[in-house]
């Protein structure tokens, strides 16, 4: 929870509550453990997995995070670093990791891929190549920038292993191109 202490905002404990969306956690969890929900979020990927499953289509959602969230993953940031959330409400960007795991038990009865690494689903989906055929065109600054851009989406060290992709499609056909480990 959040309070207001001698004028300013400061995060505090309320009451013990046992919310049903954390039942299943239980068996890997103990007391004092920090597990983040977002019910907006399953509520979404509840609507998306409906109607993929009655409709068809695929769905991929990428973001960062990991198949089952413990721990605190709650920041803010603020200029491109690293700030204190409650210093200065509505002028930081507020983020937390991704539940997988949730999302994809909210999507049912849609059928879901194995969570993969961003960078991972656009090697298989010939990322090497096209940056390969545009870089052919490019010299100095360009070249080196593009190669940048490459290296910033698919490499371990950046977004190619931060981020993470979770596809959803029909429960009768296969996941999409690209989506396999």
């Amino acid at each position: 929870m959040i309070a207001l202490r001698e004028g300013a905002l400061s995060f505090g404990l309320g009451a013990p509550v046992a919310p049903p969306e954390l039942t299943d956690r239980l068996a890997d969890t103990s007391d004092g453990d920090i597990v983040e929900t977002c019910a907006p979020g399953r509520a979404i990927a509840g609507e998306i997995g409906a109607r993929i499953a009655a409709r068809g289509g695929a769905a991929l959602i990428v973001d960062y995070g990991g198949w089952r969230s413990l721990g605190d993953t709650f920041q803010a940031v603020r200029g491109h670093a690293p700030t204190d959330p409650l210093e200065a409400p509505g002028e930081a960007d507020l983020t937390a990791h991704v539940d997988f795991e949730a999302l994809a038990r909210a999507a049912s009865p849609a059928a879901h891929a194995q969570l993969i690494p961003q960078g991972t689903l656009l090697r298989h989906l010939g990322i090497e190549a096209r940056a390969e055929a545009l870089a052919r065109n490019l010299d100095g600054p360009a070249r080196e920038n593009h190669l940048a851009a490459f290296r910033r989406l698919t490499d371990r060290g950046e977004m190619g292993t931060l981020f993470k992709v979770l596809a959803l499609h029909p429960p009768t056909t296969a996941p999409p191109p690209g989506t396999e480990p």
